[in-house]
């Protein structure tokens, strides 16, 4: 089973992104800091001051799973730590959320739900909820589903903003772990999920105990805790949140021409659902490897003599990390080497 045979062909809109890109760039001024393959848009503020970020993006078709279970709290939280670790590539930290909650017809139960998720984690990463929008269009969404989106906004310094210039080839590659699939990859779980003829109750097999739905809904994590301190030491040459397009298609974005990754796909042990997901799916590793993120929720390239002083103070910090890659000249790209 593929990522497109669950309806999701990344490559239907890779085909679409140079014109996209052309007519959202036709809007640019001066005060706007282009970034190659940015995972937010940064601006100066007119009249000075630090440099602003927003980063838009949606629960998606985790929140099927999350309806079903009850936990339409915690998916809704997720999108929050989603966004707030996009800004966090760039070294923004989070200052306030907007949201985007719509239904066929609006259960007051699901939207208080989403809303308290998103509260929850708006503490927890420092930003404010400043407002959203509900929506309710019978004609646009299936009965009893919920969409759920948002924007979120931050602040760089001009002097503290990671945009992948400083990689130089010899850096190190350095994975921390996730927590399971995060936000991305659930139209293929849920498709091999309905083909296994399991339930979310089962028992995940490896998995300590835990159930196939609790392994699936685990939230996203947010990484800012572990981060922020080292990025503001300048210890960080580049960092890149493993979304959309896995591990390789995500750390690319932020690589310089010149620049080509080598990892190491042993570097680190897969979770238990990952197996579960490509055993039950008969999923091929390639389309694995750029539809999941296989274990690995972020990415940060630093130089060889800063390493060790990273990797340790992120296991002091309680992330779970790995060293997976180098970078060597080449064009610019990533690819696998055997473990």
């Amino acid at each position: 089973m593929r990522y497109r045979d669950a309806g999701v062909d990344i490559s239907r809109s890779d085909a679409i992104k140079d014109q996209v890109i052309a007519e959202i760039r036709s809007t640019w001024g001066e005060t706007v800091q282009p970034l190659v393959g940015g995972f937010a848009g940064v601006m100066r503020f007119p009249g000075g001051g630090p440099l602003v970020a927003a980063t838009m993006d949606g629960v998606g078709t985790k929140l099927h799973l999350a309806l079903e279970a009850g936990r339409v709290a915690d998916a809704a939280a997720d999108l929050v730590y989603h966004g707030a670790n996009d800004l966090l590539v760039h070294g923004a930290r989070p200052l306030a959320f907007l949201d985007y909650i719509a239904q066929a017809q609006l259960a007051p139960e699901v939207v208080l739900a989403a809303v308290q998720g998103l509260s929850r984690a708006c503490r927890e990463v420092g930003a404010v909820l400043l407002g959203g929008e509900t929506a309710e269009m019978p004609d646009t969404y299936l009965p009893g589903v919920v969409d759920i989106a948002g924007c979120m906004l931050g602040t760089v310094a001009t002097t503290q903003l990671l945009d992948g210039s400083r990689v130089r080839v010899g850096d190190r590659v350095l994975g921390l772990a996730g927590s399971g699939l995060h936000t991305n990859g659930y139209s293929l779980a849920r498709r091999v999920l309905k083909a296994s003829g399991w339930t979310l109750a089962q028992p995940l097999p490896g998995g300590e105990g835990e159930t196939l739905g609790e392994a699936l809904l685990r939230p996203h994590r947010w990484y800012g805790r572990a981060l922020l301190p080292l990025a503001d030491s300048d210890r960080i040459r580049a960092m890149a949140h493993v979304t959309g397009g896995g591990i390789a298609g995500n750390l690319v974005r932020v690589l310089p021409q010149g620049c080509r990754a080598h990892l190491d796909i042993g570097a680190w042990p897969r979770p238990a659902l990952f197996g579960w997901l490509l055993s039950q799916g008969a999923v091929p590793e390639d389309d694995a490897r750029t539809s999941l993120n296989l274990g690995i929720g972020m990415v940060l390239v630093t130089a060889p003599e800063h390493a060790e002083v990273v990797q340790q103070a992120l296991s002091e910090a309680g992330e779970t990390v790995w060293s997976i890659g180098s970078v060597a000249a080449g064009e610019r790209g990533v690819e696998w080497t055997p473990s």
